[in-house]
């Protein structure tokens, strides 16, 4: 396998991952409008389920450090965003939001970790 082959694909997932977040913010805002992140909350938990789903689907049966690279590391970690995310916490902050702030961060950390933990439990529970 060539060298370049992995950091490409963590390129090209990445990417495309943040294409599909910006798009989907932007359709979350037309239709949830743009008072609330709704766009980050959404990519967010989806990207935390799909890397509990992914993790165990490439640790437990189909270990492809490739597909894995593209993925989880590239696609999924364009997907979500951390920094988006404490940015958008700052915004509610500094306009003296602090509930909002507070609720959003919160939703964040609860919505990611229960829905890494329902991706990972759902691919444990199907039989390959």
């Amino acid at each position: 396998m060539p060298s370049y082959l992995t950091p490409l694909l963590v390129a090209l997932g990445g990417a495309l991952g943040a294409l599909t977040r910006y798009t989907v913010t932007l359709l979350a805002a037309s239709f949830l409008g743009s008072s609330f992140p709704y766009g980050t909350l959404l990519v967010n938990g989806a990207g935390s389920f799909l890397i509990g789903l992914l993790d165990f689907f490439f640790t437990q049966h189909f270990p492809s450090p490739l597909a894995s690279a593209f993925l989880v590391t590239g696609f999924l970690g364009g997907l979500t965003t951390f920094s988006s995310m404490m940015n958008e916490i700052m915004q509610f902050l500094l306009a003296g939001h602090l509930l909002e702030g507070c609720t959003y961060l919160l939703s964040q950390l609860l919505i990611g970790l229960l829905a890494v933990f329902a991706g990972y439990l759902l691919m444990s529970r199907i039989s390959l």
